[in-house]
């Protein structure tokens, strides 16, 4: 629907031309007053009709545009509605996220303590059996020191000394 709104400056320019109009029609006959007259009431009902046009055309935009701005509100509402609601769905899955990343970072450190203290162990066992291993080899020594020194009857046990020294070593 097209209408069209004048403002008052345009509205007081067409009643002066209709008044012109009417001083031209009726200035050639001043004769007649009651003539006059009637061209007033019909200059004042024009203004009336065209008013009451005006008002209803205000009316009729009025109307429209309140319309078309519940329309558009409705549909900013419904749009920030859904942008609430991926907002609110970014952030559950932001904070699930965020959560399991902390459940395997806890993780991943009790398992990085674990087993710092599995290799403490593992160091600890091997320098127990380093310790164990030099203990036995020294004794290893000593008894072939002392068999090299004397003379065995069984050469076996020697040979098996010899061989375990070797292996030591």
């Amino acid at each position: 629907m097209q209408s069209e709104i004048l403002k008052e400056n345009d509205m007081n320019k067409i009643i002066l031309n209709l008044m012109e109009t009417k001083k031209k029609e009726i200035l050639p006959s001043h004769q007649n007053n009651k003539k006059e007259s009637l061209n007033k009431n019909d200059i004042k009902s024009a203004v009336e009709a065209f008013f009451k046009e005006q008002e209803q055309i205000y009316k009729a935009e009025e109307s429209l545009t309140m319309k078309s701005l519940e329309t558009e509100t409705r549909d900013k509402e419904k749009e920030l509605n859904e942008y609430y609601a991926y907002c609110q769905n970014y952030k559950k899955v932001y904070n699930n996220n965020f959560n399991n990343i902390v459940k395997q970072t806890e993780e991943i450190k009790k398992e990085l303590k674990d087993m710092h203290i599995e290799y403490i162990d593992k160091n600890k066992r091997k320098i127990e059996l380093e310790s164990m291993l030099n203990f036995y080899k020294e004794k290893l020594l000593n008894i072939k020191n002392q068999w090299e020194n004397k003379t065995f009857c069984d050469e076996n046990i020697k040979n098996i000394v010899y061989d375990i020294l070797e292996v030591i070593d």
